[in-house]
């Protein structure tokens, strides 16, 4: 039977609420062509841009293959730890709402699976138990963890024993240490004779007699699989038995601890030797692997890459002859969002891993591993042609300068109005006719490899406008340098100007840099971050580059603490002096704040006074801290005065003034309380299906509607009495993107019934509960706790608090903030334009506010004048369109190197799109 699996028709993706039309008959279509494809081919790569839905669509093809294969066998997803959450969380909306049949959501059971046996656990299951999908973590087959299971241990112990002459004493001895040996004490407390029955008796019967002893396994699954039970009958575990029968004493004995490690030893040696047993003798074929983040696979050495090879890629006898899921799937579907961030040798790589599958007919590719060996080598042939030719291109680039900006004798100050009115035969400078005939090359060049790896990648980009009414306008707008402070559209934005004292430091930081111009200026990077961010960095230097991944972390990445230069004795004058200044001047700090500091808790502030929700990233820790802590004392302060302006009072009883008319919303005949609660009601009479949530609803309402925060935006806190129709008013009034609150809430309880589980539903109501109110501000990044994080991003995806999210690069990936947000500030850049690109994702996804309130997305990027943070800003942007060209650039960030590539003309955006690579299926 051949592998033939079309787009289920229980499937329908577009289920009102969760996504346009549009963008489910995009994932239909693709869905549709990665099962067409698969027929051919050993595996596909989904890269589509970030936020385009890869996940459903993936889920899609994972359950069309499930529902449709007749032999009822799973489909693995394999997932990163990070996500390992998210994914099935994922299917259970999948299957909720976008799955048509209801014996078909009974059919798709899914089961997770973080380490070997607990997979392998599932593979035993009977058919009518078998789960349909298994999720399935990047680690769980990680050689150290292997079979590292106390109840497979137990199985090994009792083989080591089994129909053994004498071995009667050696058994009880086993029953009296088993607890400690095994670390299972608490098996022992409970019922001491369990391990007699356990030893006497078959690992298949084990199940059963947990039952009957009231200790059943959490998943009520047998304890030892079934693939290891049939591992160990070709093992000999002569040298266990023997080891035991030494070590463990018929009597007490005062070395009982170190004869009870011996004997641990051996085990895991045993287990070792099961592991390959059980690895060459598995015999399983599944239809399906779906693997996220397959970028992690570039690196062939890798452990996690190593899972997938073949015997025929072995070249190390004293390695396995094959990965333990090499030939164990008939296809695999490979996600990521960033495959041109990979160089061409890594691509192939991760296309590499295809070779995997099980070639064994008669469900192998159409297409055999002959003729996909050969395409790979193709493949790898045009790409470094590919590479080449664009190399070639960026270096004759770099020597452009404003001079050969010339077309017939006339001159062009901008460069993408000289590149667009270029005609063939114009007449231009040498420099400028050797840049035509390199780009037509790469152009030629990048096309021939695009043809050959197409079969292999579909890759789709969002669309750079949005259609409100007959109006066409741009879905992002990007605001830099200064214009953060005044949201001016510029084609040449100047950076933040830099005065008065404050020049000095930014002064001896440039001084620095150019008497070590070979050298990564991270002091100057963390001088541009925050004044705290500089002295925290060189503290952590000055003590010997020491890093602890504890509270006193510089940054959220390691590589970017040390300073990468010795310093002489020139040098540590300056830096000296620099400490100094930037020492009295965060002492001096309610005087005079840091300019980008300043410029970016200015935009904060005035996005909050218009009502909207605010994303801050950024890198060093210690910024993170300070701008929380900037920006809540701005809002406090603009609070306290309009505060005192409207309600007459003194400056000092502002705050509690403000205090009484939020208590009014917690008396039960206050007005205000009266008009929250019918408010409130009458919206969820529309959702039948939130009727048990109700009571916990209308309290988060009346919480949030009584801050400081809402109450002097959006209510009359000048009238000496409130009544209902205030709360109708202010619920009325429209934010900075014309949206009022009432239709945040209604788009919310909207989100809630049609886009969430019931769980997820529950995960949200829950952390709006728990979240403080009066916190609109709030800092997430390494060092806050996982279950603490989880709840600030459910709850910032919500039109509740917090308001302003300050987060590091732990919030840049796999993480929803689009539903209420729209506005983003890259405090601090990277170097590498794809992160920018996964933050700015967090906020750009299907379903954003942007597509519903028609107004686009803004994304600032402030950088001080006249710096080495001005000179990172345009390599990055200009960095940014060659990266999609050349593919995995690696360029130098030291002083030397930044200098020059500042200098450059940027490269063309419509030259960059010509030459990208183009993989998408719709529209073709």
């Amino acid at each position: 039977m051949s592998y033939t699996y079309g787009f289920d028709n229980t499937i329908n993706l577009h289920v009102k609420g969760r996504i346009t039309e549009a963008d489910a008959k995009r994932q239909k279509r693709t869905a549709g062509v990665i099962l067409q494809r698969l027929e051919e081919l050993p595996g596909i790569i989904l890269a589509d841009e970030v936020g385009m839905g890869k996940t459903f669509v993936a889920l899609a093809v994972a359950a069309s293959v499930a529902l449709r294969d007749r032999r009822h066998l799973p489909v693995v997803v394999m997932v990163p730890p990070s996500l390992k959450e998210k994914w099935p969380k994922d299917f259970q909306l999948f299957r909720e709402r976008c799955i048509t049949s209801e014996s078909a959501k009974k059919y798709l059971r899914y089961a997770i699976a973080d380490n070997a046996i607990e997979f392998l656990k599932k593979l035993d299951d009977a058919v009518y138990e078998r789960a349909a999908i298994i999720f399935l973590t990047h680690g769980a087959m990680n050689p150290y963890r292997k079979l590292q299971d106390k109840f497979v241990k137990l199985a090994i112990l009792q083989r080591a024993i089994y129909r053994r002459k004498g071995a009667r004493h050696l058994r009880q001895s086993l029953c009296r240490y088993l607890g400690d040996l095994l670390r299972m004490k608490n098996l022992t407390q409970k019922n001491g004779d369990v391990w007699v029955s356990l030893l006497e008796s078959p690992p298949e019967k084990w199940l059963n007699i947990l039952r009957a002893h009231d200790m059943k396994p959490a998943d009520d699954d047998d304890p030892v699989p079934a693939s290891v039970i049939s591992a160990m009958d070709g093992m000999d575990f002569e040298k266990l038995y023997q080891v035991l029968n030494k070590e463990l004493p018929r009597r007490e004995s005062a070395k009982i601890q170190q004869r009870l490690i011996n004997a641990r030893e051996e085990i895991n040696k045993t287990i070792v030797n099961l592991w390959d047993h059980c690895l060459r003798s598995l015999d399983i074929r599944l239809p399906l692997l779906v693997l996220d983040e397959a970028h992690h696979l570039k690196n062939p050495k890798t452990q996690f890459a190593s899972l997938f090879q073949t015997q025929e890629a072995a070249h190390d006898a004293k390695e396995l002859d094959k990965g333990p899921l090499a030939e164990v799937f008939e296809r695999m579907l490979f996600l990521t969002a960033t495959p041109f961030q990979l160089g061409h040798y890594e691509l192939c790589s991760v296309l590499e891993r295809f070779s995997g599958i099980s070639w064994r007919k008669p469900r192998s590719p159409s297409k055999g591993k002959v003729e996909f060996i050969q395409n790979l080598r193709t493949i790898q042939e045009k790409l470094d042609s590919a590479q080449e030719a664009t190399l070639r291109l960026d270096h004759a680039w770099g020597k452009l300068n404003v001079d050969d900006l010339v077309i017939n004798g006339n001159v062009y100050s901008s460069v993408d109005a000289w590149w667009k009115s270029l005609k063939p035969g114009d007449a231009t400078t040498s420099a400028a006719q050797h840049i035509i005939e390199r780009f037509q090359s790469a152009k030629r060049r990048m096309k021939e490899a695009e043809t050959h790896l197409m079969p292999y990648l579909i890759r789709h980009s969002r669309q750079r406008t949005l259609c409100v009414g007959d109006e066409e306008i741009f879905r992002r707008l990007k605001f830099a340098g200064r214009t953060i402070l005044d949201d001016a559209q510029t084609d040449e934005p100047a950076g933040l100007d830099v005065q008065g004292d404050a020049l000095l430091p930014f002064l001896l930081a440039a001084r620095v840099t150019a008497l070590k111009p070979e050298a990564r200026p991270v002091f100057a990077e963390g001088l541009a971050s925050s004044y705290e961010a500089f002295l925290h960095t060189r503290q952590r230097n000055l003590e010997d580059h020491k890093n602890d991944h504890g509270d006193d972390r510089t940054t959220d990445i390691d590589d970017d603490i040390v300073e990468t230069f010795e310093a002489d004795q020139v040098t540590r004058w300056y830096l000296g002096h620099l400490h100094k200044s930037i020492t009295s001047k965060v002492q001096q700090y309610s005087k005079e704040m840091h300019p980008k500091v300043s410029a970016t808790v200015q935009r904060a502030l005035a996005l909050w006074k218009r009502g909207e929700k605010v994303l801050v990233f950024c890198h060093y820790l210690k910024t993170g801290q300070i701008l929380r802590d900037r920006i809540r004392d701005a809002l406090h302060g603009e609070m306290l005065e309009v505060a005192y302006r409207k309600l007459r009072c003194t400056k000092a009883d502002a705050e509690s003034e403000l205090e009484k008319l939020g208590n009014r919303f917690q008396s039960q005949d206050s007005p205000v309380r009266r008009g929250t609660d019918q408010a409130t009601e009458k919206l969820l009479f529309q959702f039948s299906d939130l009727a048990e949530h109700t009571d916990s609803l209308k309290k988060i309402v009346r919480r949030y509607l009584r801050t400081p925060s809402f109450l002097m935006r959006f209510f009359p806190i000048e009238k000496s009495r409130m009544h209902e129709d205030d709360v109708y008013l202010a619920m009325q009034r429209k934010d900075a993107s014309g949206m009022s609150f009432k239709q945040l809430l209604t788009d919310f309880f909207t989100f809630l019934v049609e886009h969430c589980g019931k769980n997820e539903r529950y995960r949200y109501i829950s952390a709006l509960e728990v979240i403080q109110p009066g916190q609109m501000v709030r800092l997430a990044n390494g060092n806050t706790k996982q279950e603490t994080r989880q709840r600030l991003m459910l709850a910032f995806n919500t039109p509740f608090y917090p308001e302003i999210l300050v987060a590091s690069m732990i919030m840049a990936e796999g993480v929803d903030l689009h539903l209420n947000c729209r506005h983003i500030i890259h405090h601090d850049l990277c170097w590498n334009p794809s992160t920018l690109e996964q933050r700015t994702g967090r906020i750009d996804r299907i379903g954003a506010k942007v597509e519903r309130c028609g107004q686009p997305i803004k994304i600032y990027l402030p950088y001080i004048a006249m710096t080495q943070d001005e000179k990172m800003y345009r390599v990055v942007m200009d960095r940014e369109r060659w990266f999609q060209v050349v593919m995995g650039e690696k360029y130098k960030v030291d002083a030397k190197t930044t200098e020059k590539l500042a200098q450059r003309i940027p490269f063309p955006e419509i030259a960059s799109k010509t030459l990208s690579f183009d993989f998408s299926i719709v529209g073709r």
